[in-house]
């Protein structure tokens, strides 16, 4: 079950912030510094196991802050409006014709929204992200990959997960294209550093992580993946892992051509 894996977090975590509700976090931040800095989440799920598995998991950072629970889109977007998230966790259970509609109203609120599923979620994942989600990450995903998607998609970050790339280039891509094409134009346009931040990007890894991995800054992430977009004429970072996967049949298991 999808919240199996935070069930022994659950128990410790702190009283619920059900908005309206004893524990309830303020609907416009403290006066304090941490309470001004800190990530402001919304958790959406008809399932309150899941639910409550997230919101503990979250609780444990100390720059996240849980605003609310909500059961459905319409709960959601009722909090969202109240208590002004930075980010929406929006799971499995609220997946479905509704989807791409919340994501669009969440987005065009300001708010940033992840969305927790499983592999294989097919249609519904695609229009969710073309409406404007910034991130997916497995239900299976560990405690601190969750916190670090929240905390990058927080700060602008498009984060996915490498089997949701692979699920994207599937569900996109119907019209096979020439990979030698695509194999030259990644070659003759990025540098061999942008190549391997390119790679990592395809592979799911946030820009701190990605730093971390090449030993280098974040800045010096951002920048590299800058240039590249630039130079493939491609949007944002869920476009230069599709185009990566195309490219290099990382999606199919081949690894990066030579």
């Amino acid at each position: 079950m999808a919240g199996d894996a935070y069930l022994g977090m659950a128990d410790q975590a702190s009283p619920g912030v059900r908005a309206g509700l004893p524990g309830t976090a303020p609907a416009v931040p403290a006066g304090g510094p941490a309470a001004r800095a800190a990530v402001r989440v919304l958790v959406c799920d008809d399932h309150e196991v899941l639910r409550h598995g997230v919101r503990a998991v979250l609780l444990r950072a100390p720059d996240l802050l849980v605003v609310g629970e909500a059961e459905d889109a319409a709960e959601a977007l009722e909090l969202a409006t109240r208590t002004r998230p930075d980010v929406t966790v929006v799971g499995l259970g609220v997946w479905g014709p509704v989807v791409q509609g919340l994501v669009r109203s969440l987005t065009g609120m300001g708010v940033r929204v992840v969305l927790l599923g499983e592999p294989g979620a097919g249609s519904d994942l695609v229009d969710a992200l073309q409406a404007g989600a910034s991130g997916y990450v497995h239900t299976t995903v560990s405690p601190q990959r969750l916190v670090d998607g929240v905390r990058a998609v927080a700060q602008g970050e498009t984060v996915l997960d490498e089997a949701a790339t692979g699920e994207l280039l599937h569900r996109l891509d119907d019209t096979p294209r020439h990979a030698d094409g695509a194999r030259s134009a990644f070659s003759g346009a990025l540098t061999a550093r942008q190549m391997a931040v390119s790679r990592l990007v395809a592979e799911g890894l946030t820009n701190a992580e990605i730093a971390e991995r090449l030993d280098v800054s974040r800045a010096t992430v951002k920048g590299h993946i800058t240039v590249a977009l630039r130079r493939l004429g491609l949007r944002d970072r869920t476009q230069l892992a599709i185009q990566f996967h195309r490219a290099t049949g990382l999606a199919r298991g081949e690894g990066p051509a030579g």
